[in-house]
């Protein structure tokens, strides 16, 4: 006999509804309980017990509900919290497609909350840092690379909002990040010589006076929309419209989404998401990153997926994965995955 199951026996006065209150069944679910391990001919018809001696019953029985609230409580919380994430993640982001040769980055990022001041902000602020930044397998050597990498480097770490219910919102205290590249400057321009660094860190020093359009350069980015989801993507039982960026500081683009949760795993939750584009937009568009108003023509058909596989009893996020992906007459134009996992 299975271990999980009971053989009853029939009291006088009982019924199903009877002891099915008793072990939290109702009558028709020890009906089926009972008519699903049993033989054919024990099999019950009716809710009413007469002429029956003995029936099945699971030594712990759990109901649709009890098991959907238990595995609720085994997905990550429905508002952001510093204990969702690790310290750092490694990462590392392929591109490939028709207008590109294909590559591929590595770097690590480290991810700081700071200690809440004031309680009654309805955000966490949260200082991100990326660095050790290689490129197919070596540490990137060409000018325009390594002047980037050196101007990001001079404003790390960066500071951002995040809502209780997550996705970055914004910058914290924006104005700190030229200040700090204007300390770090006249060290940059001893080490980058020539008119094509000039330029650059010229540009750089403008763009740090816009705040908007930086923070939709870096909130574009997979990276960003991968490591600061909404939290409710988590618990969500039905399918739903979400906006994506497919390419960075390009058109939010509305995409058909849905969500599959496994449990099976003994201690991670494996949240897979995924979805279509539903807007209607050009290729032309999205890469342009702005809409026109004549008639479109390729519209552009797009997909998103996302995976993240989250501790059962810690919630912390251990390893995450994206995918964007655009096609043109039904071959891949575009596609960027992103992988990152967590440190130690």
């Amino acid at each position: 006999m299975d271990d999980n199951i009971l053989l009853y026996d029939i009291q006088s006065g009982d019924t199903l509804e009877k002891i099915g209150d008793k072990i939290g069944m109702t009558s028709d679910e020890l009906k089926d309980f009972h008519n699903s391990h049993c033989d054919k001919m024990d099999r019950l018809w009716f809710n009413n017990l007469v002429g029956i001696r003995q029936i099945i019953i699971p030594k712990q029985y759990k109901s649709p509900s009890q098991l959907k609230t238990e595995l609720e409580k085994e997905l990550p919380p429905s508002s952001i919290t510093r204990y969702f994430y690790a310290n750092t993640y490694s990462i590392k982001e392929s591109f490939s497609g028709l207008i590109q040769k294909s590559f591929e980055i590595e770097y690590k990022v480290d991810i700081r909350f700071r200690d809440k001041k004031d309680n009654n902000h309805p955000f966490e602020i949260v200082d991100i840092i990326t660095y050790d930044f290689l490129k197919n397998g070596s540490t990137p050597d060409d000018k325009m690379s390594s002047i980037s990498l050196a101007c990001m480097e001079s404003i790390s770490p960066i500071s951002f909002t995040v809502p209780v219910q997550g996705r970055i919102s914004g910058f914290y205290e924006f104005e700190t990040l030229k200040k700090k590249f204007d300390e770090k400057r006249k060290d940059l321009e001893e080490f980058f010589i020539g008119d094509v660094y000039k330029a650059y860190l010229n540009r750089f020093c403008e763009n740090l006076e816009k705040q908007d359009y930086v923070f939709k350069l870096l909130s574009s980015s997979l990276l960003y929309q991968l490591l600061f989801p909404k939290m409710d993507w988590f618990h969500k039982t039905s399918n739903w419209t979400e906006q994506f960026y497919f390419l960075p500081n390009s058109i939010f683009l509305k995409c058909s989404m849905s969500a599959k949760y496994n449990h099976e795993g003994t201690e991670i939750v494996e949240t897979q998401l995924k979805g279509k584009i539903k807007d209607l937009f050009s290729l032309q568009e999205i890469l342009r990153g702005q809409s026109f108003e004549d008639q479109r023509d390729e519209l552009v058909d797009g997909e998103i997926e996302l995976l993240y596989n989250t501790d059962k009893k810690t919630k912390k996020m251990l390893e995450a994965e994206a995918s964007l992906t655009f096609k043109k007459d039904q071959e891949i134009f575009r596609k960027q995955t992103l992988k990152l996992t967590q440190n130690g």
